[in-house]
């Protein structure tokens, strides 16, 4: 008669033993081995991809400044060297955007196939209950993901490398909208207050965003407030 355990967010309630398989035992270990593999392979893909993201971005960012000090060294306050700036900062916030995305949807992905890996290592643990001690640690009361535990879960978001580009962008979004409001002659302290006004929004709307992206993706019952 099969023993029978609390149901939980990882194993089923109704467990399963590696004898249940009858003469299928190889196929069943086949089976759970190559999926693992493969989410394993997954995973090593979108942090290839994420890292692969971001040094583009931040490489493009490290250009753009360089070539804004070229050209705007020794240089009054003009429409060629105003329209010049706005056009750098520009196509580097476009890029930031579309990589904040972008790396926000792959690291979503990655905690989903952390979670499909982790239901697999449970599996481990009832078809072979001698292995329950030693993969414990990894499906039990451990978290998936521990930026989504704690009071300070939505800013430790921004300690990813989606949020990490979401600052570097806001502050090039600020400096482009300042730049722009310079170059129309306005004060520049007052360039400058706009400038940190609006990088500041876009990075409080970037958390916001990635938080309830987040949200989306996880159960809340899991995770319940702090």
């Amino acid at each position: 008669m099969r023993s029978s355990i609390p149901e939980s967010p990882l194993t089923p309630a109704q467990v399963l033993r590696l004898t249940d398989a009858g003469g299928a035992q190889a196929a069943w270990i086949t089976l759970l081995t190559t999926e693992h593999y493969n989410l394993q392979t997954k995973r090593a893909a979108t942090i290839s991809e994420a890292n692969g993201r971001a040094s583009v971005f931040i490489g493009a960012v490290s250009a753009g400044l360089i070539a804004l000090g070229f050209h705007g060294g020794g240089h009054d306050r003009s429409a060629s060297v105003t329209v010049f700036d706005v056009l750098v900062l520009t196509s580097l916030v476009f890029l930031g955007v579309v990589s904040f995305l972008r790396c926000l949807e792959i690291a979503i992905d990655d905690w989903e196939f952390a979670g499909r890996i982790a239901h697999l290592r449970a599996a481990y643990a009832q078809l072979v209950p001698e292995l329950t001690v030693l993969l414990a640690a990894s499906w039990g009361e451990e978290k998936l993901n521990m930026m989504l535990a704690g009071r300070w879960r939505p800013l430790r978001k921004m300690l990813s490398v989606a949020g990490s580009i979401a600052v570097i962008t806001g502050v090039v979004l600020g400096s482009d909208v300042g730049v722009l409001l310079y170059g129309l002659h306005l004060q520049l302290y007052a360039a400058i207050g706009a400038g940190v006004v609006v990088g500041a929004v876009f990075i409080t709307a970037a958390a916001h965003y990635q938080w309830a992206r987040w949200c989306e993706a996880s159960p809340a019952a899991e995770y319940p407030a702090a």
